[in-house]
Formats: structure tokens, C-alpha cells, sequence
């Protein structure tokens, strides 16, 4: 599962364009395709492993039976030593094995073994994820741990913001976290995963961490590191000193961490470290959602904005009138959300952010969600008339103009996806955008409900969206009468925890009440 939603931004005046997708390497990070495709990889990968360990055991088997069969003589031999040789059998037989049968020995222990897994091996490791890949994951759990104020221990035994989940993070999973943290310049987040990371250490098999190159000392000295930087210099003392490999440097090793202050490797966005949108995401969250009550809670049936809606009325939701929010149920149908993703799945790349000043777009770890302009090219006849038929909806559900309305967007965030809060108007006097103009409204499209996380937050009017399934948030980005900015519209999407957040078309929309949610469907 994952979060997926369309979105739609109608503007005053805007051409239609194409985002260049994310071409270059495989996106193991957004991709649900791609991460079941590393699955199988890593499946195969094992097999081969598996298969490399049961032929060095067949070469070891048999060095074994060869071992064997040479110490016979010698165990026979044993203490009469003397005797033993006196007799001419005895002495032929060890010449004849000392000169011949030591030879093939040797060749035998110099042939390879498995070199047919091993080139497999290097062959399919030119596929797997690459050290951005693994920044990117890193920074995601980040970017969780930090929305939803999670305690790294709490995480490495699977309880994520109140929910169970089945799995533990390994020493070498939480010594990464504890690195990136450390580089991210979080040194408090740090020292609290490199410790589990150290008790975790203890817990597992040692051979296996010297194999992989995560030793004790290795987590010892980024931990002490992350204290002195963090200001605890005697608690990392006592770390020191209680390795016996580092007891007699720990003082210099401390004084070294003071004198050599860290600086931050790895940029993270201001939002990640606290505030308000961090607290709407964990009152908006499946574990606190309960803690939180709606101030006021509005539904009503809109008939006025368009003629049609007199014959088919829509129920729809006042998040906030001031500014103008709203969150329209039941418009998307099941099988209209499966024919999108039907015709956007194939197509989805790596989403980039939209420059207004020069009205380029780029990848950006402000964003991290898979998308694609509708329609693209290969869209057919049925998907047009679909769109069509969603433009129509809007203009009825908005009362805007549709024909300078643009493209729709269809959005997939997958674990750690987010948006960090920003506003959709570009706010930019370019030249760009004295001629293409600025985005009026937003309408933003749910398509599947959400297990956990995935909240849209407006921090500046105090509200959070969770994901509802074919509905539709509609606000207004700018002065419907002056054309001001409403810089209350501040937005961003929560990191997702689990699941999958489908978002086809988008319209973002804010309100001052947290969760509020209709009822029933009767007209309140």
C-alpha cells in the first residue's frame, strides 16, 4: 500500500508541460516495483550464496577425508615411532605418500571454488542499490522518526507511533540510521541509535558482524563522537573507558572529538526538526489520532456551484471558511481510481518540484513520490474521456473556469514519501510567470485510503487530512476578488509509515480543524 493521490491546480493562466522523469538508475527508494523486484534479487542472491557455502563444504569434506586418511599412519605410528619405521612396508609407504600424494593435494586446495556463483555474484551486484539509494531510505526514517517524535529503540523493536510491526532492526540497520543522523548533524537522534545499536551488537553472532566490517569499536567511537558533539563529554567518557580495546586512549580520544568539531554532511529540510506541521502529523496519526477532537464539524450537500449539482448534489465538508477549505466525498468511484492507476502505473517516474522562477523542475529531497502528467502521450481514448469527465467534476465541485485549468498530476508516495509544507502559488515575478501566471486553487484527489501516516497538514491554520478514498480537497490559493496570495494555505504531505498513498489528481486543501470528518451521510 502506499498513498496516491491526483492532483489538479487550475491557474489564472498556465501552458501544459511535462516533467522529465528520474532517468539514470533504478528507483529502489519510491518504487514499489522496483523494491519487489530487489526482493527477488536478494532471493537469488542467497540462493547463490547458499550455493558457494555447500561447494567450499564439498572441497572441505573432502579435505577432511583426505586429512583422515593421512594421519592414519601416524596414529599408528605413535609412540613407537622407532618400531614403526624398522618395518619396510611402513617406510615405503610414507616416502611414496610424502613424495606423491602431496602434490595433487596442493593443486587441488589452489583450484577455485565456486566461480560460477562468484561471477553471478559481481555480475548482479552492478544492479543493486547505490549509496544515494541508501541516503534516501536512511533519510526516510529520519524524516518519520522526527514527524512522529519516535524513540529509536522503540523502532528497532518494530513499534512504530503505537503499532506492532513484525521484524527488528539489526546492529548494522541501526548503526546506518546512527551514521546518517550523526552526518544529518542530529546528534542527540545519533547517540540513541548507535546505543541500541551496541546492545543490539552483543545480541547477534559475532563472526557475522566482523564479516561485514560492523565491530564494536566502530560503534563505540561514533557514539562517544555524537556525545562530545551532543555536550555530554562525561557519559562519553565512561563510554571509552568501558572498552577495554579503547581504555587507555579515551581521554585522548575525547579531546580529540573536542577540538575536532563535526560539521553536517547531509541537509536537511527546517521542518524535520520540529514545529507545528510535526504535530499536526502525530495528532493526525494512527497511533495519537484519537487524542485530538474536532472544534467544529460541518456538512452539507452543495447544489450552487454549477447547475449540474442541482440534479446530483455532492456532500461536502467545511473544513474552514477563512481560508475557503473543502473536502468533497464520494467523487471518485472504485473503478474510476483503478482505471487511473491502470493508466498511470506503467508511466510513473521520479516526481520533481516545480521552480517558479525559471519555471524549470528538478529532483529534490523536499519531495519523494513517484508521478506522471495526465494524459501523457500513450494515454487512450477511454482515459481522455475520463479526465474529461474529472475536469467537468471539478469545475462543478469549484465553480472555476476549467479551460486554463492544465494537466492533472497522479502522485504515488511510498514509505517516508512527503511533501514538506509549501505553498502552491509560486509567489515569484519572473518573467516565467508574468506570462504562464500563478495557481489559483488546488484540487487534490484521494484514491486510496492510508494504514498509517500520510496526513495533509496545513500548520498555519492548525489542521490535518487524513487520506479518505475518492474524495477531494479543494482550497483556494489565491484571492478569488484581488488575487493576493493566502499564504495560510501553507501545506505538506506527512511522511507515510506504512502503506502506499496514491494521489492522481491534485488539489491541496487546509482548514483550523484537525479531523473532521462527516458522520453519515445525511445532510447536517
Amino acid at each position: 500500500m502506499s498513498v496516491i493521490i491526483l492532483v489538479m491546480t487550475p491557474f489564472v493562466l498556465w501552458p501544459n508541460c511535462i516533467a522529465v522523469g528520474y532517468i539514470g538508475r533504478k528507483n529502489y527508494v519510491t518504487s514499489a516495483e522496483e523494491k519487489k523486484n530487489l526482493l527477488e534479487t536478494d532471493r537469488q542472491l542467497i540462493i547463490l550464496l547458499n550455493s558457494y557455502a555447500m561447494e567450499l563444504q564439498d572441497r572441505i569434506n573432502v579435505l577432511r577425508g583426505i586429512a583422515k586418511q593421512f594421519k592414519k599412519p601416524l596414529e599408528e605410528a605413535r609412540g613407537r615411532e622407532e618400531e614403526y619405521l624398522l618395518n619396510p612396508l611402513n617406510r615405503l609407504a610414507l616416502l611414496r605418500q610424502m613424495h606423491e600424494d602431496w602434490e595433487p593435494v596442493k593443486k587441488f586446495m589452489r583450484q577455485p571454488v565456486g566461480q560460477a556463483q562468484i561471477e553471478s555474484i559481481v555480475s548482479m551486484h552492478k544492479e543493486l542499490p547505490m549509496q544515494e539509494d541508501l541516503n534516501e531510505a536512511n533519510h526516510a526514517m529520519f524524516r518519520i522518526i522526527q514527524a512522529y517524535g519516535l524513540e529509536p529503540k522503540d523502532v528497532a523493536r518494530g513499534l512504530v507511533d503505537g503499532v506492532q510491526y513484525r521484524g527488528i532492526l539489526s546492529a548494522s540497520n541501526c548503526y546506518a540510521m546512527g551514521m546518517f543522523s550523526f552526518k544529518a548533524g542530529n546528534y542527540q537522534v545519533a547517540a540513541k541509535w548507535l546505543s541500541v545499536a551496541k546492545d543490539l551488537l552483543e545480541e547477534q553472532p559475532r563472526k557475522y558482524h566482523e564479516v561485514i566490517g560492523v565491530t564494536n569499536m566502530d560503534i563505540t567511537l561514533l557514539l562517544a563522537r555524537s556525545l562530545v558533539a551532543g555536550g555530554n563529554l562525561s557519559i562519553a567518557l565512561d563510554v571509552l573507558m568501558e572498552d577495554s580495546m579503547l581504555r587507555e586512549t579515551g581521554k585522548a580520544l575525547s579531546l580529540h572529538f573536542i577540538r575536532t568539531s563535526p560539521r553536517p554532511t547531509i541537509n536537511v529540510e527546517p521542518w524535520e526538526s520540529a514545529g507545528t506541521f510535526n504535530d499536526l502529523c502525530r495528532s493526525a496519526s494512527r497511533g495519537q489520532s484519537n487524542e485530538t477532537k474536532p472544534t467544529r464539524l460541518h456538512c452539507r450537500y452543495n447544489t450552487t456551484t454549477s447547475p449540474f449539482l442541482q440534479l446530483a448534489p455532492l456532500r461536502v465538508e467545511e473544513l474552514s471558511l477563512d481560508p475557503f477549505i473543502m473536502l468533497y466525498h464520494n467523487v471518485l468511484s472504485n473503478s474510476e481510481i483503478e482505471t487511473l492507476e491502470q493508466m498511470s502505473g506503467p508511466f510513473l517516474e521520479r516526481s520533481k518540484v516545480f521552480l517558479g522562477d525559471n519555471g524549470t523542475e528538478r529532483i529534490a529531497p523536499s519531495r519523494s513520490a513517484d508521478g506522471v502528467w495526465l494524459p501523457h502521450l500513450e494515454t487512450k481514448p477511454d482515459g481522455l474521456k475520463l479526465l474529461s469527465r474529472i475536469e467537468r467534476r471539478i469545475g462543478d465541485i469549484t465553480g472555476l473556469n476549467m479551460r486554463t485549468g492544465g494537466k492533472m498530476q497522479f502522485l504515488k508516495y511510498g514509505f517516508g514519501g512527503h511533501f514538506v509544507p509549501h505553498h502552491d502559488y509560486f509567489d515569484s515575478r519572473t518573467g516565467f510567470s508574468e506570462m504562464a501566471g500563478d495557481r489559483i486553487a488546488t484540487v487534490l484527489f484521494y484514491l486510496n485510503n492510508v494504514e498509517h501516516g500520510g496526513a495533509t497538514a496545513f500548520p498555519k491554520i492548525n489542521l490535518a487530512v487524513p487520506t479518505q478514498k475518492g474524495s477531494a480537497l479543494f482550497w483556494h490559493n489565491l484571492d478569488g476578488e484581488t488575487y493576493d496570495y493566502d499564504k495560510r494555505t501553507f501545506h505538506g504531505a506527512c511522511p507515510l509509515i506504512s502503506g502506499v498513498n496514491n494521489d492522481p489528481l491534485d488539489l491541496r486543501v487546509g482548514s483550523d480543524v484537525p479531523f473532521a470528518r462527516c458522520a453519515s451521510s445525511s445532510q447536517s
